[in-house]
């Protein structure tokens, strides 16, 4: 009787050491699954919503301007969204509108995508001037205008002389384009980018004085103070 006893709560013992084992078993599995399906949740939903850098327009770029327009026009905002939310194939760099053009109108609010800009060589005077921006054609000889040394995309420091009298008529003056091969006299027309309200001033001291052409550094330039120079000033 006794022994039978014992038998039976050491039965009894046994089922349940077992189910507390099965139950910790369990709870350990049902931990460590949610463990794993917590870290995949976090993955992918830190993967959607992980701040992705990217260009969007801030007023309409017509088909056919510059990328390099573009950039230094800053007809663009510089922003982060939600990678879920950034276009295949969005720009992030700016650099990566050199040497391209719009090939479709983008509207205010588009992101930048390689689709939006395809590769050019264009170097028409048109794309690379904007807004109030004009380009003039003035009439320059090798001697005044340097036209072995200077380059399109150049700055240059216009003097004129007028009276017997030297003096900076503008400084910093973009070239936009110079003769590709000088006339037979050695002249040729270098087209500057000035402002509107500068066009008759320009055209007026083209025709009616002599224009200078000084050579601005590429790289380190520093503002040109203005200076006035007669024959007073020389002899002095």
């Amino acid at each position: 009787m006794s022994n039978t006893l014992t038998s039976k709560v050491s039965g009894r013992m046994s089922s349940r050491g077992w189910a507390i084992a099965l139950g910790i078993g369990a709870i350990v599995l049902a931990a460590i699954l949610l463990v794993v399906y917590l870290d995949r949740y976090r993955a992918r939903v830190g993967g959607e919503n992980a701040p992705t850098p990217v260009l969007v327009a801030k007023q309409y770029i017509p088909a056919g301007t510059p990328g390099n327009l573009v950039a230094s026009g800053a007809m663009y905002v510089p922003t982060t969204l939600p990678r879920k939310e950034v276009e295949v194939g969005a720009i992030s760099d700016p650099q990566y509108l050199a040497g391209r053009a719009a090939s479709v109108e983008i509207f205010p609010g588009h992101q930048f995508t390689a689709t939006d800009f395809a590769t050019t060589d264009t170097a028409s005077v048109d794309s690379q001037i904007t807004g109030e921006q004009r380009a003039i054609s003035i009439s320059i000889d090798q001697v005044h205008g340097s036209l072995s040394q200077i380059q399109a995309g150049d700055s240059v420091d216009i003097y004129t002389a007028v009276t017997g009298v030297v003096k900076l008529f503008r400084p910093n003056v973009k070239v936009l384009a110079i003769p590709t091969i000088p006339g037979p006299t050695g002249t040729g027309n270098m087209i500057l980018r000035l402002e509107t309200k500068d066009a008759a001033t320009f055209a007026y001291a083209a025709d009616n004085t002599q224009l200078w052409f000084v050579i601005r550094p590429v790289v380190n330039s520093k503002p040109t103070k203005p200076s006035t120079a007669n024959a007073a000033t020389v002899l002095r």
